[in-house]
């Protein structure tokens, strides 16, 4: 049932990107910039529309994290690559070519092996003590820091991936913060959630990492972001969980497996970073630059 609750958040969540995405690309053609200003884009239908979807994923993602470990639930959402490539090019255009479909499917399928053969299970997130959450904590917001300030020091499809990396990091911290406060609630109910001081990192985090998504919409290209926000999420999210939340995983020949998973996501980053869709103007498919005339004729008429 938890894999069927993340599943249809990952369909959410993709409609409510592609919807904001859109909303991004109306913004700045609207105001005849690369990028349209984050005001002008929030007051737009589509983001509006888009973020309400995106409220219904995260209370889908709940229940489901509530059911299952972190690591089942959040490595599903990588799902939510192929989903949003399907609505990207139906509602934003674009033309989708055999070499992103191959960098796209072994990101997909490594990360599906890397957690199949591990198997990840159990895990305690109130158990994990103080210690080990404050300095997880500390290290988790140092790279969401980090991943940050250097997209804003980038440009073009750089500051699109930095971008997504930092709100893959941001929403898979999230989702650990969510999972602690799920417990407190199934062991003391809502009281339970109130007094435990994990609760309340949600109050800075969960604002952070929506702004670090909406700065990722509105860099670049979504097929330059999507890999970092979408592979991000379950990997920090994954880490926690086996690493300082005591989740167990399978050893022996099943650590190879896990290791052949990580090279074929490296892989498919790989060649999605090298793709020349990704040289767009950061304004998005349907902007003058070369690559959409290119592909005019092979693009469907966006909504």
């Amino acid at each position: 049932m938890a894999v069927v609750l993340v599943l249809l958040a990952t369909m959410a969540n993709a409609t409510a990107l592609v919807l904001q995405r859109k909303a991004a690309q109306d913004s700045a053609r609207a105001r005849g910039i690369s990028a349209g200003t984050l005001r002008d884009m929030v007051q737009r239908p589509a983001w509006l529309i888009g973020t309400s979807i995106f409220a219904v994923a995260i209370a889908l993602q709940a229940t489901a994290l509530s059911l299952g470990s972190i690591a089942l639930v959040q490595p599903v959402l990588v799902m939510e690559l192929p989903f949003t490539l399907l609505l990207g090019w139906w509602v934003l255009g674009g033309a989708l070519r055999r070499r992103e479909w191959i960098a796209v499917a072994i990101m997909s399928v490594g990360l599906v092996v890397l957690l199949v053969t591990l198997q990840p299970s159990g895990g305690d997130a109130l158990g994990a003590g103080t210690l080990v959450w404050v300095l997880g904590t500390i290290v988790t917001l140092g790279l969401l820091a980090l991943t940050s300030s250097i997209a804003k020091r980038s440009r073009t499809v750089a500051r699109a991936a930095f971008y997504g990396i930092a709100a893959g990091i941001g929403s898979g911290f999230v989702a650990v913060i969510v999972k602690a406060m799920l417990e407190a609630l199934q062991h003391d109910g809502f009281v339970g959630v109130l007094t435990t001081w994990q609760s309340y990192l949600l109050l800075p985090v969960a604002p952070a990492a929506f702004l670090v998504l909406q700065h990722s919409l509105r860099a670049g290209r979504l097929l330059a972001s999507q890999p970092g926000l979408i592979l991000g999420n379950p990997l920090l999210a994954s880490t926690w969980g086996i690493w300082l939340l005591g989740e167990e995983v399978n050893g022996g020949f099943a650590l190879l497996g896990g290791l052949i998973g990580a090279v074929l996501m490296v892989i498919g980053v790989f060649l999605l970073s090298r793709s020349p869709l990704l040289a767009a103007q950061e304004g998005g498919p349907r902007d003058g630059s070369a690559a959409s005339k290119h592909s005019q004729g092979e693009r469907r008429r966006p909504l």
